[in-house]
């Protein structure tokens, strides 16, 4: 009797230790067929090249700075362009309400008009000295225009009478004029140089610093200038300030 009392105890001990262990199944993953897009990148702003240059523009005696400036409806001073496409630069231009100017140092003066408008700042701004003779330095400006051609004018502008007047212009191809880095100096808003920036690409700035510009004084009467010509597509003709542009 107690034999079989052990053996049974000895079962029942067996299989309690042989029971299953109670574990939690991880759930199934559910394929809902929806794939995350990624994030869509805002295109990021390119502050843009700035001109400043200096000279003696009224004939005191003076040298006076022009400073390019380009700004949002708020005054502040923005970027020009996006690395998006030039459809969306346009874009931004106008709905940012963006216009550009030149601000001279010496309160006694003002800047030239930058003209036409809606357009991207300057595309060119050069002192060119003195080239009609009469003690004061002209300056040529070529306007970068929001618009899709690459056609183009040169003006020639002389400070007389209290105010700017064109002193010669001429058509141009864009093309004849180097390019301009899309970041390289920083400006705070009216004419106070805040930073420079390494724009990465020096060769551009080599480039503009080596760049003559389209007009080269012949005497005070004539210049030698480089143009779109309607019989090819750039001549270089000496021309007579008196005529105030060439045979178009």
């Amino acid at each position: 009797m107690r034999l079989y009392f052990i053996i049974f105890l000895f079962l029942c001990v067996c299989s309690c230790s042989h029971q299953p262990e109670n574990r939690a199944h991880p759930q199934p993953q559910l394929n809902t067929g929806k794939v995350k897009e990624p994030t869509a990148q805002k295109p990021a702003p390119l502050f843009g090249y700035r001109f400043v240059i200096s000279g003696d523009f009224d004939g005191d005696g003076k040298q006076e700075k022009l400073t390019e400036h380009f700004c949002d409806s708020t005054g502040k001073e923005v970027n020009k362009f996006y690395t998006g496409d030039y459809d969306y630069n346009l874009k931004m231009l106008g709905s940012r309400k963006c216009y550009s100017f030149l601000k001279c140092d010496s309160i006694l003066m003002d800047a030239p008009p930058i003209e036409p408008l809606p357009n991207f700042g300057l595309y060119f701004l050069k002192n060119e000295g003195d080239l009609n003779g009469d003690g004061k330095d002209e300056i040529s400006l070529v306007t970068n225009k929001a618009d899709w051609s690459n056609l183009n004018e040169y003006t020639i502008m002389t400070y007389r009478h209290g105010k700017w007047n064109t002193l010669y212009w001429f058509p141009i191809w864009e093309w004849q004029l180097p390019d301009l880095p899309l970041n390289a100096y920083n400006f705070k808003c009216f004419g106070v140089q805040e930073d420079v920036v390494d724009t990465g690409d020096l060769r551009l700035l080599k480039e503009i610093g080596k760049f003559k510009g389209l007009v080269k004084k012949i005497d005070n009467k004539k210049l030698q200038i480089v143009y779109r010509s309607p019989e090819i597509s750039s001549d270089t003709i000496i021309v007579k300030l008196k005529d105030k542009h060439p045979r178009l």
